[in-house]
C-alpha cells in the first residue's frame, strides 16, 4: 500500500464517520490517550507492542548522539533530522475536532501543491511557491524554522543544509542517520521495525514531492482540475471569465461535502495566486458578477472566512469598502 492510498484513506475518513479500518500489513490507526477525535498512524512491532510513527525515536537510545564523532552528522543535525522524520508523519493524522478544520485544509492544500508543482518543464516559474508551501506544511505539522528553513528543493529532491553549510539529499541523510542508529544494541523486533521505518521515511519524502507517488483526489467533480495551481493559473491567464465561473461554482449551496472541499482549494488558489499580489483584481470579479445578484458578496464572504492570505486589510485600496462593510462575522 502506497502513501497515496493511506492519504486517500485519511481524507475519506473525514467524509465517512463509519469508515472501516485501514487495510495494511503492519500500519494501522490508533487513538492516543483515548482521544476519540484524533487518530494517528501507528506501526506494529510484534503481537504485543506498537509505536506511533511520530514517536519512532523512542525505539533507540538518544544518548548515542551525545558524543558523536561523525564525518557528516553533528549532534545538532542528528537531533533536527530525528525530529523532522518524526513530525512529518503528522501529515496522516485524522483530527476531526472542529477547531482543526482550517489547519487540516491548509495541510492538504500545501501537500497537494508541493506534490503537483514538480519541475516538469512547465512555462510557469513556481519554484519559490513550491518551497514556500513545503515550509508552511512543515510549520503546520509542528516543525520550527530552525529545521524547515534548512530545506530547499532542487531537481525534485529535498536538500537539507547541515551545520557546516553542506547540503545533502534527505534520502542520503536518512541512510546515514539509520546507519548510526543501528550501532545501538537492540532486539530483533526493534531492528526489524527500524528497517520498516527507514523505508517508510524514504517513501514519505517521495510522496511529499510527488515523486513516484502522486496523490490526486478521486472525486467526480468537473472543477477538480482547478484545485491544481498550474491549471488554475493557466486558466486565469488565458480565459479569465472561465476561471471566474469556476469561482462562482464554489459557492453553490447544493454542493456535496467533497465538492465543497474542492471548492475551498480553488478559492485558496485564487486568494494566493491572484489576490495576494494584486488585490484590485477583485474589482474585475465584482464587475463580472454584476448581472448575478448576491453572488459577489457570497464569494467575497467565502474568501474572507477562509482567510487564506486574504483579509479586510488587503482590500484597503481596492474600492470595495461598502461590500466589506456588509460582510458579517468576519474581521
Amino acid at each position: 500500500m502506497s502513501f497515496s492510498e493511506i492519504y486517500d484513506y485519511k481524507l475519506r475518513a473525514y467524509f465517512n464517520e463509519r469508515i472501516s479500518d485501514l487495510s495494511h500489513e503492519y500500519l494501522f490507526y490508533s487513538y492516543p490517550d483515548q482521544e476519540q477525535n484524533l487518530r494517528i498512524l501507528t506501526l506494529n512491532i510484534n503481537e504485543q507492542d506498537h509505536i506511533s510513527l511520530v514517536r519512532w525515536h523512542d525505539l533507540f537510545d538518544r544518548s548515542l548522539f551525545t558524543k558523536m564523532d561523525h564525518p557528516i552528522l553533528s549532534v545538532t543535525d542528528a537531533e533536527r533530522l530525528i525530529r523532522l522524520l518524526a513530525l512529518i508523519f503528522n501529515m496522516f493524522d485524522i483530527h476531526k475536532d472542529v477547531a482543526y478544520c482550517r489547519k487540516n485544509l491548509c495541510c492538504v492544500y500545501y501537500q497537494y501543491q508541493v506534490s503537483h508543482l514538480a519541475e516538469r518543464g512547465n512555462e510557469f516559474s513556481l519554484t519559490q511557491d513550491r518551497l514556500f508551501f513545503l515550509h508552511l506544511l512543515l510549520f503546520e505539522l509542528g516543525l520550527g524554522d530552525d529545521i524547515y528553513d534548512r530545506l530547499t528543493i532542487e531537481n525534485n529532491k529535498i536538500l537539507y543544509s547541515m551545520e557546516d553549510g553542506q547540503q545533502y539529499d534527505l534520502h542520503i541523510l536518512i541512510d546515514i542517520l539509520h546507519e548510526h542508529i543501528n550501532k545501538n544494541k537492540m532486539d530483533m523486533d526493534t531492528r526489524a521495525t527500524l528497517r520498516k521505518i527507514k523505508n517508510l521515511q524514504g517513501q514519505l519524502v517521495n510522496f511529499i514531492l510527488g515523486s513516484h507517488d502522486v496523490y490526486d483526489f478521486p472525486y467526480d467533480d468537473f472543477n477538480k482540475s482547478f484545485a491544481e495551481a498550474k491549471i488554475f493559473i493557466q486558466a486565469y491567464n488565458s480565459n479569465k471569465n472561465r476561471a471566474l465561473e469556476v469561482l462562482i461554482d464554489c459557492i453553490n449551496e447544493h454542493q456535496s461535502p467533497t465538492e465543497q472541499f474542492i471548492s475551498h482549494l480553488i478559492l485558496m488558489n485564487y486568494s494566493y495566486f491572484v489576490l495576494k499580489s494584486n488585490p484590485s483584481e477583485i474589482t474585475y470579479f465584482k464587475l463580472f458578477c454584476k448581472k448575478k445578484p448576491g453572488v459577489f458578496m457570497k464569494v467575497l464572504t467565502a474568501l474572507l472566512e477562509l482567510g487564506f492570505f486574504v483579509d479586510n486589510t488587503i482590500f484597503a485600496n481596492a474600492g470595495i469598502h461598502y461590500d466589506l462593510s456588509r460582510v458579517k462575522g468576519v474581521k
